[in-house]
């Protein structure tokens, strides 16, 4: 089993629950996920992953990340060294 930043689930888990709330639109759902994501210091560009994980959260309101956006850097890596 793989495992993945805690940041970036918890960004993802917020949206699922803002999404089921109705305090995010599903066409705003892809912002409101960078939100969560720059809440918890994470940036990315790559517009793929946003999409992907945004249309697995409509799917599953309970997705569990499989992939990392391609330009994505742990902050907990490099506190580490």
């Amino acid at each position: 089993m793989a495992s993945y930043d805690a940041d970036l689930q918890a960004a993802v888990d917020a949206t699922s629950v803002a999404r089921d709330a109705g305090i995010a639109a599903e066409a705003d759902l892809v912002g409101y996920l960078r939100q969560q994501l720059a809440e918890r210091e994470v940036e990315t560009a790559d517009e793929a992953w946003l999409q992907r994980t945004v249309e697995a959260i409509i799917a599953d309101p309970n997705y569990m990340i499989e992939t990392e956006p391609n330009d994505f850097v742990s902050q907990r890596k490099q506190q580490d060294g």
